[in-house]
C-alpha cells in the first residue's frame, strides 16, 4: 500500500507536470486543464447491533478507510481515473486489512466515439434505489457503509457510446465474470452440507458477455432500452455429493441469462415520474437445473416531489415469475438437502412467489440551513412481509468534514431473506469522514 501511494505521489515528478499533491491542495479538483488530480477522503465507521440468537448486542464492525481519486488528463484526446482504497479494523468478528482498487480505467474520444477500458462501475436505471436493470457489475452485499453506493464493485470490461443527438448508444463487453456477494457465509448450514468451490465461467472467449443500451434525452423525457446476454452476477446454488462422505457439497454456481429493460423518467408540472421494467430469462432450462431461476419480469413505477425543504419518493416494486411451481417440504428426510437448496435458491433470486408486490419510499429533509440532511430508505415486500429500512442523518461540521449516524435493519419471516440475515446484518452506525 505505501509503495502505490508513493508511486502516485511521485508520478507528476517523473512526468514534469503539475504535482498532485499541488493540485489537491490548490483547489485542482476545479480545473479542467490540469494535467493531474489528487484527492479523496479518510473515515471512521463503526456499526453495532444484537447477537444472532442471544440476547444483548455486540460490535459488527470498526474500520478506518483512505480513499484515493486519481485523475489524469494527458491531452484533448482522452483522460485516466483510478480510486484506491484501503480499509483497516474489524469485520464479523475477524481483523481486516484490506486494499481494493474500486476503479482503473482508461478514456479515449474519437469524434462520436467515447471508449472506456479497464475496471469499472457500471449504473443503470432511472428508478430510486432498485433498479432491475442494473446488472452489468457486481454488488457485495457484506460491505457496511452508511453510503449505499460503496456496496458497488467493478468489473474489467470494454464500455463505447455512440454520441448522435438527442440518442446515445452504449455497446458493453464483459471479457470475465464477477459475482455479487451475498452475506450467506454468516448463516450456519445444517447438518450434512457443506459449503464447496464455487464454479465461475474462465477465460473462455464463449463465456463473454455483452449489453447495448440506447438511451434517449428530450426536453420532457428520458428513457432507454437495453439488452443485457451474459452471465447473471448474482449466483445460484449447486449441489453435489462428497466423496466418501453421507455429505453432499453446496457451492456457488453462475447462471447465464438474456435481460430485456426499459425504463423513463420525466417531469410533469411539479413532481417525477419513473418507471423501469426487465424481463429475464435464462440460458438452461430452470426445470433441470436447481441453480437457474425461473423466467421473470420485475416492475417498478412511482414518483417524486419536493415540498419546500422535504421532498418523497414513493415507488411500486412488483415480480410476476413465469412457469412457478410451488415447492413442497418433503416427507423423506432424503430429499432433504434438494429442497434446502431449492428454497434458498428462490429466496435468493426473490421468487418465493409467483407474483410479489412491494413498495420503496425515501422521504428526505433538509436542516440546519442547508448544513444537514434526514432521510429513511425503505422497501417493504407486501406479499413476502419482509421489511428493510435504512434512517440516516448527514451533518457537515465544515467543508471538509462530515458525521453521519443512522441505522441499517432487515427484517422477515424466518424463510425469507430478510429474515434469515436480519440478526447478523442489522445494526446502528455512525461516521466521521474528512475529505481533501
Amino acid at each position: 500500500m505505501i509503495g502505490i501511494i508513493g508511486l502516485l505521489l511521485l508520478l507528476p515528478i517523473v512526468a514534469g507536470g503539475q504535482g498532485l499533491f499541488d493540485a489537491a491542495v490548490s483547489g485542482a479538483s476545479d480545473d479542467e486543464d490540469a494535467a493531474y488530480e489528487l484527492n479523496g477522503s479518510v473515515r471512521g465507521v463503526s456499526y453495532v447491533g444484537a447477537i444472532p440468537e442471544q440476547t444483548g448486542g455486540e460490535l459488527k464492525s470498526v474500520y478506518g478507510e483512505l480513499t484515493l481519486k486519481l485523475r489524469a488528463r494527458p491531452g484533448s484526446s482522452g483522460n485516466a481515473f483510478a480510486e484506491i482504497r484501503h480499509r483497516r479494523g474489524m469485520e464479523f468478528g475477524e481483523s481486516i486489512s484490506e486494499m481494493t482498487i474500486r476503479e482503473a480505467y482508461v478514456n479515449a474520444y474519437a469524434g462520436i466515439f467515447d471508449i472506456r477500458f479497464g475496471h469499472q462501475i457500471v449504473v443503470w436505471g432511472r428508478a430510486d434505489g432498485f433498479n432491475p436493470t442494473d446488472i452489468i457489475t457486481p454488488r457485495n452485499m457484506t460491505i457496511r457503509s452508511p453510503d449505499e453506493d460503496d456496496r458497488r464493485t467493478g468489473n474489467t470490461l470494454l464500455r463505447i457510446h455512440a454520441n448522435i443527438d438527442p440518442f446515445r448508444l452504449e455497446a458493453v463487453t464483459l471479457p470475465v465474470f464477477a459475482a455479487s456477494v451475498l452475506p450467506s457465509g454468516l448463516v450456519s448450514l445444517p447438518e450434512g452440507i457443506e459449503m464447496g468451490t464455487s464454479d465461475y465461467p474462465g477465460e473462455n472467449l464463449n463465456d463473454m458477455g455483452f449489453a447495448m443500451r440506447l438511451s434517449g434525452e428530450w426536453p420532457s423525457i428520458d428513457g432507454s432500452v437495453s439488452y443485457f446476454n451474459g452471465y447473471y452476477p448474482m449466483p445460484g446454488l449447486g449441489m453435489r455429493p462428497i466423496d466418501g462422505s453421507a455429505s453432499i457439497s453446496v457451492y456457488q454456481i453462475a447462471y447465464r441469462v438474456h435481460q430485456i429493460g426499459a425504463d423513463f423518467s420525466t417531469t410533469p408540472g411539479s413532481f417525477g415520474i419513473r418507471g423501469e421494467l426487465a424481463y429475464r430469462t435464462p440460458h438452461k432450462d430452470h426445470d433441470t437445473e436447481t441453480s437457474v431461476p425461473y423466467p421473470d419480469i420485475q416492475i417498478i413505477f412511482g414518483g417524486d416531489r419536493e415540498w419546500g425543504n422535504l421532498s418523497l419518493v414513493l415507488q411500486y416494486v412488483g415480480r410476476i415469475v413465469f412457469d412457478y411451481k410451488d415447492l413442497i417440504e418433503p416427507t423423506d428426510p432424503r430429499e432433504y438437502s434438494t429442497y434446502f437448496i431449492e428454497e434458498n435458491n428462490r429466496m435468493i433470486a426473490s421468487q418465493q412467489h409467483e407474483v410479489s408486490h412491494g413498495i420503496s419510499f425515501r422521504p428526505s429533509l433538509t436542516l440546519f440551513h442547508e448544513n444537514g440532511n434526514a432521510e429513511i430508505l425503505g422497501l417493504y415486500n407486501v406479499t413476502s412481509e419482509e421489511l428493510y429500512l435504512k434512517p440516516k442523518l448527514n451533518y457537515d461540521i465544515d467543508d471538509n468534514l462530515t458525521v453521519t449516524i443512522g441505522a441499517e435493519w432487515y427484517t422477515g419471516p424466518e424463510s425469507t431473506l430478510f429474515g434469515t440475515i436480519e440478526d447478523h446484518v442489522s445494526g446502528l452506525f455512525a461516521e466521521l469522514r474528512a475529505y481533501f
